[in-house]
């Protein structure tokens, strides 16, 4: 099988990476940069996942650079007929992830990149199964209730740019689907999140980057002063709020496992989420543990930011507006395609959000610290 995937560099993209390869698929990584630069960023990025790559996996898997802002993501004919006649499945999940970017970045990536791949695939006459990675917050600015695998609507408006990118997105893809009559699996996955140790090189994760940024706060005594001198700090937001983590290990595996599965519609949707919603509470405290003295609690009454509730928003970067949400989603459809032997996701349990909060680690610290703990 020769798998087409976008996006192959980045946190989600290089797990994905390591199954298909661990699957025995040749991969064709359309990515910005298929020189040196290009495949030292893959191998960095696929050295950080839980599946290191096979023996000989250089010989698998072909660079091919594109550009998603661009129709026929820049590709000469020669390149667009040879894939379309090769490639078994195309994954798109190259995006923009920051919550808050400016919303014309957002579009431009998200939205018209999806719309450029699907042009893409219609012009070239490829075939192959098309799969597109969504995700559970097209649920825009819905706050509470249960979010159903077949729920695409835009009523409630968006929490944040992002959300509504991959709303625009996801709504190119259906109706795609249903012009030329080509099947799409879409992938819906929660925060994605990992408690690996990570190096710096790797691209982060959520959690990750709010962990990397408060660690930079606190070095620096005055922009942390507000903060640590604000005590027990009071943020808008409900004390019940939750948020769906995922580890990125957990989704990783699941997609794997819906490799080459035939479509049943033309908008297949599964819901990749944790059964088990974490309190967003939860991981405010163990940020307290971890930088004593950036102590939050969320309080509805609350409807003023002070200096201290600003920095704490700068940092978070767009999370804090799921201090207001306590949805549930559903997975009936990702059961049933896995049955009967449906693997449930390790427990985000506070260990685990310490772990994913913990900045990056330079390789020679950890060399340092093991040898201090005896021979392993």
């Amino acid at each position: 099988m020769l798998i087409a995937l976008t996006g192959a560099t980045g946190f989600l993209g290089s797990h994905l990476m390591a199954r298909f390869l661990a699957s025995g698929a040749d991969v064709v990584a359309l990515v910005r940069d298929d020189g040196p630069g290009g495949r030292h960023r893959l191998r960095r990025a696929l050295d950080a996942t839980d599946s290191p790559p096979p023996a000989g996996w250089q010989r698998r898997v072909r660079l091919l650079a594109v550009d998603l802002t661009r129709p026929g993501l820049g590709l000469g004919t020669a390149d667009r007929r040879e894939l379309a006649a090769a490639v078994d499945e195309w994954w798109h999940s190259a995006g923009l992830i920051d919550l808050v970017a400016d919303p014309g970045a957002l579009r431009r990536v998200n939205v018209d990149g999806t719309r450029h791949f699907l042009e893409f695939l219609h012009a070239g006459g490829a075939r192959g199964r098309v799969v597109h990675i969504s995700t559970v917050y097209v649920a825009g600015g819905r706050l509470e209730g249960l979010v159903k695998e077949s729920d695409l609507d835009g009523r409630y408006g968006f929490l944040t740019p992002y959300e509504r990118s991959k709303y625009q997105a996801e709504q190119l893809v259906r109706a795609w689907a249903r012009r030329h009559g080509r099947p799409v699996t879409v992938l819906r996955p929660a925060v994605l999140v990992t408690s690996r140790c990570r190096p710096p090189t790797a691209p982060r994760h959520p959690l990750a980057e709010i962990g990397a940024r408060l660690s930079l706060l606190t070095r620096g005594r005055a922009s942390w002063s507000p903060i640590a001198a604000a005590g027990p700090l009071r943020f808008p937001g409900r004390p019940d709020a939750t948020v769906n983590l995922l580890p990125v290990e957990y989704a990783g595996e699941v997609m794997g496992r819906l490799l080459g599965r035939t479509p049943l519609t033309y908008t297949d949707t599964f819901h990749l989420t944790h059964p088990h919603e974490t309190p967003v509470q939860a991981v405010l405290d163990a940020t307290e543990q971890l930088w004593p003295g950036l102590s939050v609690r969320l309080d509805p009454a609350c409807t003023r930011l002070g200096p201290a509730q600003r920095a704490l928003a700068d940092i978070t970067r767009g999370i804090t507006a799921y201090c207001w949400t306590r949805r549930r989603y559903d997975r009936a459809l990702l059961d049933r395609a896995l049955a009967p032997a449906v693997p449930l996701p390790p427990e985000v349990d506070p260990a685990y959000l310490r772990r994913a909060l913990l900045p990056p680690v330079h390789s020679s610290r950890r060399k340092v610290t093991r040898s201090s703990e005896g021979p392993s």
